[in-house]
C-alpha cells in the first residue's frame, strides 16, 4: 500500500532544531567573500610594470647655416702654405692663392706627411709610399710589393696600413722611416692615425667585414674595433667590436680615426651604409666621453683635432651620401654637407659651415696654428675660421687639399 504526502515520515510539522554552528560558518564564509570583493574593488592595486620599448632615435636633419663669405684680401692668415693635388701634380700654394709651385709631377697623391724640419716630404701615391726629394724626384719606401691604403706619421717616422684587396691580410701595417731602411710589421689596419705631438698611434682592428655601399661595384674591408699604442709596441684594444656596435649599430665598422695632438683623446667615426653614422670620442683608457650623431644619410668624410692654446676642438666633415651619392667620389658628388666643431671642455658642438660651400667638398685639414679649417671643392679653397665666418681665396685655389703642414717644402 502506498503512502500519502501527509504521512509523518514524509511531512513533519514539528519545529526543527537550531543549527547554530553550520549557520555561523556559512555566514562567515559569505562575509569573507563579500569583504574580499569589496576590498578588490576599493583598495588600490599596484600599477603593472612599465613595458620597455626600444624606440628608434629621432631623425637628425642636416643643418642649414647662413654663411657670410668674405675674401682673403684683407685677412691675415698666419699659417703657412698648403699642399694640393691637381691634374696629376702635387702643388704648394699660399692660402691666398699666391706663390703656387709644383712639388711633384705625374702623381696621384691622396695623403702627405711632412715636410719636417729636415725637409723630407712623404706621400701616398696610388698605393705606393714615396719620399719626394728636393729636386722633385721620388724614392719608394716600404717592403717590396707593399700597397698602402692609409698613411700617418710624425718626425720622420711613418705608419702605413695595407690596402686589403685581393689576398692581402687586413691589419698588416708597417712602421717606416722617411730616411729609408728596413720596415717593421705592426698589427694595425686602415684607417690609421698618429698624434701630432706624442708617440701615440691608432688604427683599426678585427673582426673584419666586407662592406658594400661605400665603393662602387666592390666591397671594402673594414674593421670593427680600434687599437692604440706606442710605435713599435704591441697595440691594445681601445674600443672593442661589442662596444663599437652597441654605440654605432649592429653592422657598424670604423670609417675614420683621429687623435688629439697629445694623444689623450681619440675620435672614431663609425657606422654602416644605409644606417645612421656617429662619431665617438674616447679617452685613452677607453671610456667614452661623447657620442655625436650625424645627420641622416650623411657620412663622415674627415675628422681632425686642434689644440689652440689649450682649447681642444674636434672638427667633423659630414657629407651627403643619400641615394645615388653613396658611392660617388667626393669631388664628383653633387651634394652638400656640413662642418661641425665639438669642444672638449664644454662637450658641446656647433656647425661652422653648411650648404653651398660643402658641395662636392673633397679635402679637409686644420691649419698648423689650429685657427681655421681648410676645405677644398671645385669652387675653390675655403678657410673656415672658428668665428663661423667663411673666407674664400682672392684667386681661386683649385685642386684637392691634401695637407696643411707645419713647414713649407724647401
Amino acid at each position: 500500500m502506498g503512502r500519502l504526502l501527509g504521512d509523518p515520515e514524509v511531512w513533519d510539522d514539528s519545529p526543527s532544531r537550531p543549527r547554530v554552528l553550520v549557520r555561523g560558518l556559512a555566514g562567515l564564509a559569505a562575509g569573507l567573500a563579500a569583504g574580499g570583493l569589496v576590498a578588490f574593488a576599493v583598495v588600490p592595486r599596484p600599477a603593472p610594470p612599465t613595458p620597455v620599448v626600444a624606440v628608434p632615435p629621432a631623425a637628425v636633419e642636416a643643418p642649414e647655416v647662413p654663411v657670410a663669405q668674405q675674401t682673403l684680401d684683407n685677412v691675415t692668415v698666419s699659417a703657412g702654405p698648403l699642399l694640393v693635388a691637381r691634374s696629376g701634380r702635387l702643388e704648394q700654394v699660399e692660402p691666398d692663392g699666391t706663390e703656387r709651385r709644383v712639388v711633384a709631377q705625374s702623381v696621384s697623391v691622396s695623403v702627405a706627411v711632412g715636410p719636417g724640419r729636415d725637409g723630407r716630404l712623404v706621400v701616398l701615391d696610388s698605393g705606393v709610399v714615396k719620399r719626394v726629394e728636393r729636386d722633385g724626384t721620388e724614392r719608394r719606401l716600404g717592403p717590396p710589393g707593399f700597397v698602402a691604403d692609409g698613411l700617418a706619421g710624425r718626425g720622420g717616422r711613418l705608419l702605413a696600413c695595407a690596402e686589403t684587396g685581393g689576398r692581402r691580410r687586413p691589419g698588416a701595417g708597417v712602421l717606416l722611416s722617411a730616411a729609408g731602411g728596413p720596415s717593421r710589421r705592426v698589427g694595425l689596419g686602415c684607417p690609421v692615425a698618429w698624434a701630432r705631438r706624442a708617440e701615440v698611434v691608432a688604427g683599426a682592428g678585427g673582426p673584419w667585414a666586407a662592406v658594400q655601399g661605400i665603393e662602387r661595384d666592390e666591397a671594402v674591408v673594414r674593421g670593427a674595433s680600434v687599437l692604440v699604442g706606442r710605435p713599435g709596441t704591441r697595440p691594445r684594444v681601445l674600443l672593442g667590436a661589442r662596444g663599437l656596435r652597441a654605440a654605432a649599430g649592429p653592422e657598424a665598422t670604423v670609417e675614420a680615426i683621429a687623435l688629439t695632438p697629445d694623444g689623450r683623446l681619440a675620435a672614431v667615426a663609425a657606422g654602416a651604409p644605409g644606417r645612421p653614422w656617429v662619431v665617438l670620442v674616447l679617452r685613452a683608457d677607453g671610456r667614452r666621453v661623447a657620442r655625436i650623431p650625424l645627420a641622416d644619410g650623411h657620412r663622415p668624410a674627415w675628422v681632425g683635432w686642434s689644440d689652440r692654446h689649450g682649447t681642444v676642438t674636434l672638427a667633423v666633415a659630414a657629407v651627403d651620401r643619400r641615394g645615388d651619392l653613396a658611392t660617388v667620389p667626393l669631388a664628383s658628388r653633387r651634394g652638400g654637407g656640413y662642418l661641425l666643431a665639438w669642444d672638449a671642455a664644454s662637450r658641446t658642438s656647433r656647425v661652422l659651415v653648411a650648404g653651398a660651400p660643402m658641395v662636392a667638398a673633397d679635402g679637409f685639414a686644420w691649419s698648423p696654428d689650429d685657427e681655421s679649417v681648410g676645405v677644398s671643392s671645385p669652387a675653390g679653397l675655403l678657410l673656415v675660421l672658428q668665428i663661423d665666418t667663411v673666407y674664400t681665396t682672392a684667386a681661386p685655389v683649385t685642386g684637392t687639399l691634401v695637407a696643411w703642414p707645419d713647414e713649407a717644402v724647401p
